[in-house]
């Protein structure tokens, strides 16, 4: 990892000893111009400015920084003197911590940890679902593979969403979306029985990983609550016609069904799978196949069971 230490003076020899630990490149810059031309060319993991280097750019770097549509992502935390920490109003810098320099280098390191974990966990959590992103789904998969865990991973996503989407419009979308994933979590959490978990890999495309004794009746009740509810976000018409009539990709008209749900679950059994990759290719070859098939499905797969 990378961070880009800004600091108007010689760096603590206490501090460089923990940033050794914790990084691979430190860039170390003194003025606000070669900062800004260093950040926006090689953007670092996290952003460490000294509280004096803040103050002589009068806070201009840090919201420079935070401004910026496309970097404003990236975690920048503030090093203050002890004695001075009073006088600073944290609320107006934007800043996403701070450290104090004479705290002892256990509690700096710790604190930087904690900063870059946090971060990249609001990088990958979805801002409609509040649900874990991609990269999160996939490292909390492939641990349960290197432990040997016994579990099923569910892939489920929305038939026929795309349709809806362009005929009731994005907003009505993003509730079905929501609807959807509420409906995905309260039904996985009533199973209280771990491990559990719920990603949201964007879209309309979830994922769910459970016991696999309770996979079946998860898929089952996540189906009935999905086939209950969806249909109440189209208007009475399209209800009573049992769907859209609207122009498919070819521009040809066509009826396009209400939504269903379509859920293909694999099976670590007997720790089969090795990789993140190997499941998710059974799993879209499972899907491809139900959602072919009329309205909400599941299916599980044992054909290595078989083998």
């Amino acid at each position: 990892m990378k961070i880009t230490l800004l600091t108007s003076g010689k760096v603590d020899l206490q501090l460089s000893n923990v940033l050794d630990v914790l990084f691979d490149d430190i860039n170390t810059i003194d003025n606000t111009k070669d900062a800004i031309d260093s950040i926006y060319t090689d953007p670092p993991d996290l952003i460490l400015v000294e509280d004096s280097f803040a103050r002589a750019s009068k806070g201009n770097i840090i919201q420079e920084l935070k401004g910026n549509t496309v970097y404003r992502h990236l975690p920048v935390v503030l090093m203050v003197d002890r004695e001075e920490i009073k006088d600073i109003s944290l609320e107006d810098i934007f800043v996403d911590d701070f450290i104090i320099i004479q705290d002892k280098p256990i509690a700096i390191e710790q604190r930087l940890r904690f900063t870059l974990s946090r971060m990249q966990r609001d990088l990958d959590t979805s801002p409609l679902t509040q649900l874990s992103g991609n990269q999160s789904i996939i490292r909390y998969i492939q641990r349960m593979f290197d432990e040997g865990r016994e579990v099923a991973i569910a892939w489920a996503d929305i038939d026929h969403f795309k349709s809806f989407n362009d005929n009731y419009g994005f907003s009505r979308g993003d509730e079905v979306i929501l609807a959807t994933a509420r409906i995905i979590v309260n039904s996985v959490e009533e199973s209280k029985i771990e491990p559990l978990f719920v990603g949201h890999i964007g879209g309309d495309d979830f994922v769910f990983i459970c016991p696999i004794f309770s996979c079946k009746h998860l898929c089952e009740e996540i189906i009935s609550r999905f086939d209950m509810i969806i249909p109440n976000f189209y208007n009475e018409d399209d209800r009573k016609k049992g769907g859209i009539f609207t122009k498919d990709r070819k521009g040809q008209m066509k009826k396009f069904p209400i939504m269903s749900i379509s859920i293909a679950v694999v099976l670590n059994k007997g720790a089969l799978y090795k990789h993140y990759g190997e499941a998710l290719q059974e799993a879209t070859e499972i899907k491809s196949y139900i959602k072919t098939l009329s309205g909400s499905n599941y299916m599980i797969d044992r054909r290595r069971e078989q083998a």
